[in-house]
């Protein structure tokens, strides 16, 4: 995987709040393909991260390069062009509430392209499809259980084709045989789409049977302490940190 160019590449993000600096020199790569996932505790920013890598906020220092393109100082229609490159699936999923299932799947395709309205019917069924959603663009999202509603953000994410989907939190608030879905779900539309994806999680169930790599954040220094394999790290880390988090152990003082 690393023998191709990157399709992200972090460099020397550094991130502060007031007083408090949450990332510290932060660098780190995904490759094309890949199903990369950013692991720590609670404040860790995992999701600060996630913010800054989908262009939501500036960093004091660094840059987010997508392929090879910083997103960062990029603006206008340079933006816009990096912005169509990704999708995103919000930990609510984030449909909006006065619209239809379908209504939402279809927005970025009705902003984005000139298409007939029938041809964008079609591909809203063709993406509802794909997340197991057949026959429900006329619900509303008050109508749709949690794990419909976050496979609902999916298809809306997928509209436009992206190459890379970005999560935060997609197992959150789901019940376990719900989140095994959604596992296999995302594992299904990388393995037949080829998409990039990167997720923000710390569900240890989701990190072994989806990720391929991972990075650890540490809250107290703002840096990745780990990054590798999640089954090598849990055996063979030598940061009892980093061990304590995958086997789900207290550290020993």
């Amino acid at each position: 995987m690393e023998e191709s160019n990157p399709t992200i590449e972090v460099k020397n993000l550094t991130v502060q709040y007031g007083d408090n600096l949450v990332l510290d020199d932060i660098s780190f790569e995904v490759f094309p393909g890949e199903i990369f996932v950013i692991l720590g505790e609670s404040g860790c920013g995992k999701t600060t991260i996630l913010k800054h890598m989908t262009g939501l906020r500036k960093p004091e220092a660094g840059s987010i390069l997508i392929d090879g393109e910083d997103i960062i100082t990029a603006d206008g229609a340079d933006h816009d062009r990096i912005l169509k490159k990704f999708g995103v699936l919000f930990q609510s999923g984030a449909l909006l509430g006065s619209m239809t299932l379908g209504d939402n799947v279809a927005l970025p395709l009705r902003e984005s392209t000139g298409l007939p309205r029938e041809v964008i019917d079609e591909m809203v069924r063709m993406k509802l499809s794909i997340v197991g959603l057949e026959n429900k663009e006329h619900l509303l999202p008050s109508e749709l259980s949690g794990g419909m509603r976050k496979r609902g953000g999916l298809a809306r994410a997928i509209a436009l084709d992206p190459q890379i989907l970005f999560f935060d939190e997609p197992s959150a608030g789901l019940d376990p045989v719900t989140q095994v879905g959604l596992d296999e779900l995302i594992l299904g539309l990388n393995a037949h789409l080829g998409t990039t994806m990167v997720v923000v999680t710390h569900e240890l169930q989701s990190i072994f049977k989806i990720a391929q790599r991972v990075i650890m954040l540490d809250t107290e220094s703002g840096k990745i302490i780990a990054e590798g394999v999640p089954a090598e790290l849990r055996e063979s880390s030598d940061n009892p940190r980093v061990r304590a988090f995958f086997r789900r152990e207290l550290i020993k003082q």
